[in-house]
């Protein structure tokens, strides 16, 4: 994801009264997350939140409402089973929305090479058009030929020094079937049967086994056709779970024991070593494990009390006594991201960890990496007059107070914005015909606030986060005139202005 550039957008902070918390815990209300995704939510009132990119925290996107389940690339279903697609743009004003032709009731998404296949409810499967050589995300038609699917993987098979990715389907009755010629027929595996998970090329059987065949993911001149008959993995018995990555694979028995084989990393950029593992390693220092997690050069790892803990895969090997460090508690459900988790602990609240780059935490800023969870912020609508209010940036918390972008609003208003790039002065211009004029001028390098002329001290000083200027809202507040309340089993700002 590249980091968009970003407009210039105000962010107004309010101290709220301190008889209105701006944060509950679950003991007060119930979260407001129905569902989520590593860069996007739906609240229970059924509105999309995206962050990300030029979006440093969660911002309502007020083009799509009604929505029920929110899945990965942009897609959401809306409560009447339609799925959509958000074709994201530097700014969510113009963010282009499209109703994806075909498509109904989908449970799941599954990118696969050059195809992004979808299984509905019925277990028939669909895949994106392909239009001028590139995949129309707006078009999906259903395949032929396969039903009744569950999950849908793959692998890399070479045929003549000719790599190919073959697309593995998962069927309801336990039989695994993969794709024979371009998607136009489909052949059975023989030898996997009463199979509960596929993941890349692994299976796991019902009565607990693990099942491989090969995956050649480099060319060679004197590469042959594979032998893809399944053999199982004699390490591995009663196993209830498995997760590969195409690199590095995990297992969970029914001891809820955790099973590490496959790539350990050593070096960096052009010195980057792989190391194959391929005989699976029981990890002895990590107990009672309900789910693991590859990101980046990390084993995470969540426990049946809700524990997450973490161990590095650099090194030559992974060794079976290898340390786990504890990064939180009262964990939920975790959702992987690219580079990065985000995390739903018991009370409904986010925690993003990992590579943040582009935002991807949510938690208003761009540090490369967060090595400890950060809290991903609440999306908070912010309501002016009744009116809910379009924001190129969602509210952002910090010291309990809420910083809110209030470009909109200042321009309902009728007042008028300036910057002056050079010397980061904002003029803010009020000319209401019937009141008094108001001029404030903010200096983002010297912190110097003045209003009509004259020094104002705030509490606190303007700062900005990636070309976006941010500035409390008590000051702004107390000068216009508004009334703001918190709206707390909503998570609303209700800002009125007569």
């Amino acid at each position: 994801m590249k980091k968009w550039h970003v407009f210039l957008s105000f962010i107004v902070g309010l101290t709220l009264l301190a008889s209105i918390p701006i944060s509950a815990s679950a003991a007060d209300k119930p979260s407001n997350i129905q569902s989520f995704e590593p860069t996007s939510l739906v609240k229970s009132d059924g509105t999309y939140w995206v962050w990300g990119g030029n979006q440093s925290v969660p911002t309502q996107f007020h083009g799509m409402t009604d929505v029920k389940t929110v899945f990965s690339n942009n897609f959401v279903m809306k409560k009447d089973g339609s799925i959509w697609y958000l074709e994201r743009n530097q700014s969510l004003s113009s963010t282009q929305i499209h109703e994806v032709k075909g498509l109904s009731n989908i449970s799941a998404f599954h990118p696969l090479g050059n195809e992004l296949f979808a299984i509905d409810t019925d277990g028939k499967v669909y895949t994106a058009v392909h239009t001028d050589g590139t995949l129309d995300l707006t078009q999906f038609v259903q395949l032929s030929g396969i039903d009744n699917v569950t999950n849908i993987s793959g692998y890399y098979e070479f045929i003549q020094r000719e790599g190919e990715l073959r697309s593995v389907f998962l069927k309801n009755d336990g039989t695994v079937w993969k794709d024979k010629n371009a998607l136009q027929s489909f052949e059975r595996i023989p030898s996997l049967n009463d199979i509960t998970a596929i993941d890349n090329n692994f299976a796991l059987k019902k009565d607990g086994t693990v099942w491989k065949w090969p995956w050649t993911r480099q060319f060679s001149e004197d590469a042959i056709p594979l032998d893809t008959t399944p053999t199982v993995i004699s390490e591995l018995r009663n196993i209830k779970k498995i997760k590969s990555n195409g690199n590095s694979n995990i297992a969970i028995d029914d001891q809820s024991r955790l099973w590490f084989w496959g790539v350990t990393i050593t070096g960096s950029s052009d010195g980057t070593t792989y190391h194959e593992g391929k005989v699976p390693v029981l990890l002895n220092n990590i107990k009672d494990v309900r789910d693991a997690y590859i990101v980046e050069r990390s084993l995470v790892v969540l426990t049946e009390s809700g524990n997450v803990y973490e161990t590095s895969i650099e090194g030559t090997s992974l060794p079976g006594n290898a340390n786990f460090t504890l990064l939180t508690s009262d964990v939920n459900l975790i959702k992987q991201g690219y580079r990065s988790i985000i995390m739903q602990k018991n009370d409904g609240s986010l925690w993003g960890w990992g590579v943040n780059k582009d935002a991807q935490l949510g938690y208003g800023d761009y540090e490369f990496m967060h090595s400890t969870p950060v809290p991903v912020q609440k999306p908070i609508s912010v309501h002016l007059n009744g009116e809910s209010v379009a924001l190129n940036n969602g509210v952002m918390i910090r010291n309990s107070q809420a910083f809110i972008p209030l470009r909109s609003v200042f321009e309902k208003l009728g007042a008028a914005i300036t910057f002056e790039e050079m010397s980061k002065v904002v003029t803010i211009k009020r000319s209401n015909v019937g009141m008094p004029p108001l001029t404030i001028s903010i200096n983002y390098k010297s912190g110097e606030v003045t209003v009509n002329n004259k020094a104002i001290q705030l509490q606190n000083t303007p700062f900005g986060v990636n070309g976006t200027s941010y500035l409390p809202l008590r000051f702004i507040s107390e000068t216009l005139g508004a009334k703001v309340d918190w709206v707390q089993l909503e998570d609303k700002i209700s800002i009125t202005m007569k």
